[in-house]
């Protein structure tokens, strides 16, 4: 007898283990096999509609193009090269819809050895298709467009009379969405591939059992957060008896030293859910657990349950799956604020915005460096507008790294033109409903439509459960979900769920079921000026949960803007194809942004001094919107940077960008969110210390320096200092800053008890601040007035920074460390630090520097580190580039 397992680890979503047990008389086999590879797509168009010759074994396929699932139709014909660099200038914009307005043809051949239907069951389970499907098995229909439809629906195909032993060919219809289909969308982030994402955006597994089966394990973690001590669990799963015989079997459990086990009794056909409580197993209240806990807090510890079934000892099913131990509890303010608790400590949500690849492409090892920044950036938390994902490897890196996850729907649906509701109403065809104002309920549902997403909501939490990760399910976007189909997602989390609450809408909604959503959703999403988010009150400032928010556009280093833009549209940057590669609606231009970077900094003279004058204010513009929210907690709980990452190249919304290169907002967020940190207040002028961690600090020393744009030191503090954890205390207010015209630079610096720096922080502040302009207000900023006077920064004096490094080689990953000194009575500011292969090779990408965009005081010097993959480097030692705003000349190390 031959059986196969799963496991979800790193960096890979599911590990298939093919074991051979003899002594096995009865020949079943239990096995779970990912239809990955193998396959080829055509669009209907070009093949004959007899799906009995598709389906021979001997049909022909030279023609067909060859794809692995999951895939889009679009991301497969651009990965086999039928449409060259789509992302590159407009190449996206000429690829027709024409091809896509029609059926497509997905083929696979798969191998079923010594199978027999009397004694084994085979299922394919289907997670997800963009956005009806016809099956066929062997030239046999399994499965009609008119009940697989839906892309959030999860779907279970009984082949086992259609299967046979040896090669069996599988074919997929694929139909694409149409108006009103309730599909995935990028909304304003990105422009809408012109398949409109059809295919098999997620896995296909065929899945090999006796005829009872295992589904849906589940364990429900408890614990009193007044007793960290002590925790218990509840296991269920569901069997299935796939026979029409009676069945007696034995399910048995073990997470580590636990064992458990039940004998179950199944009629015909019968499907139960089988539970082991702490009422009957004591063993599953468990002693000092070992916690998950979110990044920064403690380890995100996990554990496996191992599940198997037997019928008279003879295996017929197993199952594996990790959970995390931990309790999750979310709370209203006395402003009436969401504020959330993990394991009873109160979590500062410091998130963003994730998104999926533009094709919807499954990128594991790009999946695995996003969230590795993530977690080096010091966020704890991403927001998912959507149920993102090919499968549960993104999920599983959140579980392995400490990211809570906001999971929910996006605002695709609510807004009606994205539902092509707009195209439907000109048609003429008025009998569609179009919406109930998308201020509050979106677009309105028929019955069927609302037991659709129900039945959406129902599939993807049975699907995640499992995850520790995520801490709540959203219902909604920039809209709530009418009474009766809330009450459906409530009735769901009661059966499925009872682990995690349920947030009505990420935007301030009130609910006659579930009270206020205790959110605010007021932008901005263009560029504001750091003291913005200390001086506003009312919109989008640093008080309550913002749950989408930002400075607006990061435009990234050079090398990455001319990967997209073509050397004719390099310069000037307010062009129609730098446009093309902003976002859509109101955020079709970097006019804003560039406004403020001229007035500020300076306008720049060529496309270098551009990107090097973008990574200064993307870095000043970030960095105090998450230590405002840092400095305001309690009364602020939560902020998520719209957005984390980019689904195609572009210049918005960005903290690295798609090819990975991290932006001067990057630094400016890993700066911001350090455990302990020393924050400067833009509108007081006061500075801060902030402890964020779980341990009190005692007896450090924080230090204080002012300089002005000579490099001479006019105030400065040195305070010994003790804070208790989740503690922010204020330790000073700046001197007037003198001066038309003048630029300071203020260092903070934290050093425990040792003396060592445990924190540092720098700004450049300007005697001529920013004002905003309160008198107008659009809804996605808030216009200035005037702007900070940077522009003296041009004629700093020029520094001759001295650099060395050290390269280690790890087996799989190197690490490289930069010592710079600046050796003169200036500061050196502003030094961008790139790993590069060769003195003119690319950067090396993805790349963890402890730190970038540094400033050296007069006589000072600093240890980075940078740690990248041996594969991504080459022969040689890799080259460190350094260029700064006023070094004296580029450094190659």
């Amino acid at each position: 007898m031959r059986f196969t397992t799963s496991t979800h680890s790193l960096p890979l979503v599911i590990l298939l283990l093919s074991l051979f047990i003899s002594g096995c008389s009865t020949g079943v086999h239990v096995e779970e096999q990912n239809l990955t590879d193998n396959w080829t797509i055509i669009s209907s168009r070009e093949v004959p509609a007899d799906v009995q010759t598709l389906s021979s074994e001997s049909y022909p396929t030279d023609n067909w193009i060859k794809a692995s699932v999951p895939t889009t139709v679009l991301g497969a014909l651009v990965d086999a090269g039928v449409y060259k660099d789509p992302f590159f200038g407009k190449n996206l914009e000429t690829i027709s819809r024409k091809p896509f307005e029609d059926p497509w043809w997905f083929r696979t051949r798969f191998e079923v050895a010594d199978f027999e239907a009397e004694k084994e069951q085979l299922r394919l389970l289907v997670d997800g298709i963009n956005y009806r499907a016809d099956f066929w098995l062997n030239g046999k229909q399994i499965a009609a467009q008119d009940t697989l439809f839906g892309a959030f629906r999860q779907f279970e195909l009984d082949i086992t009379e259609a299967a046979r032993a040896g090669t069996n060919v599988l074919m997929v219809k694929v139909h694409p969405p149409k108006v009103r289909d309730f599909y995935m969308g990028f909304v304003d982030w990105a422009p809408t591939p012109p398949d409109h994402y059809m295919g098999i955006y997620r896995e296909i597994r065929l899945k090999r059992t006796g005829k009872v089966s295992i589904d849906a394990p589940f364990v429900h973690p408890d614990l009193d957060p007044k007793n960290l001590a002590e925790a218990t669990l509840k296991v269920s799963t569901e069997l299935t008896n796939h026979s029409s015989s009676p069945r007696t079997v034995v399910v048995t459990g073990t997470i580590e030293d636990i064992k458990l086990e039940k004998e179950v009794s199944l009629a015909p056909h019968q499907k139960q859910i089988v539970t082991f409580t702490p009422e009957e197993f004591d063993q599953l209240r468990i002693r000092n657990p070992r916690l998950w806990w979110p990044n920064g807090l403690g380890s995100p510890e996990l554990y496996t349950l191992q599940l198997e079934l037997k019928e008279e000892g003879t295996l017929f099913d197993q199952q594996q799956v990790r959970f995390g131990i931990r309790k999750v509890e979310t709370y209203l303010n006395d402003k009436g604020v969401r504020g959330y608790k993990v394991n009873g400590r109160e979590i500062l949500i410091k998130s963003g915005g994730w998104v999926d690849d533009l094709f919807l492409r499954y990128m594991p090892e790009k999946d695995a460096a996003q969230i590795r920044y993530v977690k080096e950036m010091n966020l704890n938390s991403l927001r998912f507008e959507g149920f993102w994902g090919n499968n549960h490897h993104i999920y599983d890196l959140c579980d392995e790294n400490g990211i809570l996850l906001m999971v929910g729907w996006s605002c695709q649906w609510e807004w009606p033109d994205y539902l092509g509701l707009e195209l439907n109403m000109k048609a003429g065809d008025e009998n569609l409903p179009i919406n109930e104002g998308v201020d509050r309920y979106a677009v309105k549902l028929t019955p069927d439509e609302e037991v659709l997403l129900s039945d959406y909501f129902r599939d993807q939490v049975k699907w995640l459960r499992n995850h520790p990760s995520i801490f709540t399910w959203a219902g909604g976007s920039d809209a709530m979900p009418k009474t009766g189909l809330e009450k459906r997602y409530l009735q769901t989390l009661a059966q499925y769920d009872p682990t995690r609450p349920f947030l009505l809408s990420a935007g301030a909604f009130e609910s006659e079921l579930t009270g206020s959503s205790g959110m605010k959703m007021n932008g901005p999403y263009e560029y504001v000026p750091p003291v913005y988010w200390y001086e506003d009150k009312k919109l989008g400032g640093a008080f309550g949960f913002n749950s989408e928010t930002g400075p607006g556009p990061q435009v990234p280093p050079a090398a990455s803007i001319r990967r997209m833009i073509p050397d004719a549209d390099l310069w000037p940057a307010d062009n129609p194809m730098w446009n093309f590669h902003s976002g859509r609606k109101d955020f079709n231009t970097l006019g804003v942004y560039l406004t403020a970077l001229n007035n500020k900094y300076g306008k720049p003279k060529d496309l270098e001094e551009l990107a090097l004058k973008a990574q200064v204010m993307n870095y000043e513009a970030i960095c105090p919107m998450f230590e405002a929210f840092v400095i305001n907690r309690p009364t602020a709980t939560g902020v998520v940077q719209w957005m984390l990452n980019s689904p195609w190249p572009e210049f918005y919304w960005q903290l690295y960008d798609y090819y990975l290169m991290p932006t001067g907002a990057y630094y400016g967020t890993k700066k911001a969110g350090q455990p302990l940190n020393l924050i400067y207040d833009y509108h007081q002028h006061t500075v801060h210390l902030s402890n964020d961690t779980r341990q009190p600090i005692k007896d450090y020393r924080a230090e204080l320096q002012l300089l002005d744009q000579l490099s001479k030191v006019v105030y400065s503090k040195d305070t010994l200092i003790s804070v208790a954890e989740n503690k922010v205390i204020n330790l000073a207010k700046l001197i007037p800053l003198k001066g038309d015209g003048q630029v300071y630079f203020l260092d903070l610096k934290l050093k425990d008890a040792s003396n060592k720096v445990v924190a540092d922080n720098f700004y450049w502040l300007a005697s001529r601040p920013d004002q905003l302009d309160w008198t107008k207000y659009f809804w996605y900023y808030t216009p200035q007035k005037q702007y900070a006077d940077f522009t003296a920064l041009d004629k700093l004096p020029r520094v001759p920074v001295q650099a060395s490094k050290k390269v280690t080689k790890g087996d799989d990953e190197w690490e490289v460390t930069v010592t710079l000194k600046n050796p003169t009575d200036k500061v050196a500011f502003f030094l961008e630090l790139e790993l590069a292969q060769g003195v003119d090779g690319p950067a090396v990408l993805p790349v963890y520097w402890s730190d970038n965009y540094v400033s050296l005081l007069p006589g000072e010097s600093k240890a980075l580190t940078v740690r990248c993959s041996g594969k991504n480097i080459g022969q040689n030692d890799p080259y460190v580039r350094v260029k700064g705003y006023n070094l004296q000349k580029p450094i190659t190390l």
